[in-house]
């Protein structure tokens, strides 16, 4: 198959390039990934300037063509197929450092480069590894080629991706795949307060996770009993069983008119 990669860490990180090096022992494959870490940015797209794509050679991987993009995550996707090489037969993105479980995948852009190919008609998967410092991203490059195997076999509805998270362990040790839909996940609302030289005060991110999925049967518990976890994403964010009652209220007894 022809495979076009791309990311949110950036074409520098190492989980892109395990990603090519393992894809590239089967399959034709292409990058097209941003020039500088594009962590968190969701599905933003540069339009107020212009993108500049430069050739850039993968650390020992010199023969697949690979291009550094001063845009998003989305605009790489965007440019890789409508610019930069010929149509391929899936777009995977990835491999994230750190997992994209819960609704991280609202704010993720290694999730949001997947999503943007699906909405383009392709079939697509988001990989995350589930550590921001992976030891090894080996397995989770192995168990993306039989994502791709499994997606060229069992092709998507128009929209819909993989999203794939991997613990960060041996292939050897990992205990299976669970397919579980997300979770909520909850992170420390209060920003870091700090205090420059000059008496102004600046905002740090906060990091700390508290989630708890506790046992129900969501990404985020199987993530950690160390599964692979499978979900697939769509793109309608509809609120369906709230549409009827807005329905009776605005479309037949027409507040407006009373």
């Amino acid at each position: 198959m022809k495979l076009l990669l791309s990311n949110d860490d950036g074409i520098t990180a190492a989980g892109i390039h395990a990603l090519a090096a393992e894809l590239s022992k089967r399959h034709e494959v292409f990058v097209s990934a941003p020039a500088t870490q594009q962590s968190a940015v969701s599905r933003a797209m540069t339009l107020f300037d212009p993108l500049r794509a430069d050739r850039y050679c993968l650390p020992g991987l010199p023969e697949i063509p690979a291009y550094a993009v001063t845009g998003t995550p989305v605009d790489c996707v965007r440019l890789g197929l409508g610019n930069l090489f010929e149509k391929p037969d899936m777009v995977i993105s990835g491999i994230n450092l750190g997992h994209n479980l819960g609704t991280d995948v609202l704010y993720s852009g290694t999730v949001a480069a997947a999503h943007e190919a699906a909405l383009l008609g392709y079939q697509a998967i988001a990989m995350s590894c589930c550590s921001f410092e992976p030891r090894h991203l080996d397995t989770a490059a192995r168990v993306a080629a039989h994502m791709a195997d499994y997606l060229s076999a069992h092709p998507l509805p128009f929209g819909t991706l993989l999203n794939v998270n991997v613990p960060d362990l041996p292939f050897s040790r990992l205990r299976g795949v669970k397919v579980a839909p997300i979770c909520v996940e909850e992170y420390t609302l209060k920003y870091i307060e700090r205090e420059d030289p000059r008496g102004r005060r600046y905002y740090w991110s906060p990091r700390e996770r508290l989630t708890d999925a506790g046992d129900a049967d969501v990404d985020e518990r199987w993530s950690t009993e160390g599964y692979v976890t499978i979900t697939p994403l769509g793109y309608d964010l509809t609120c369906y069983s709230s549409m009827r009652d807005m329905r009776i209220h605005w479309e037949e007894r027409e507040p407006w008119k009373a």
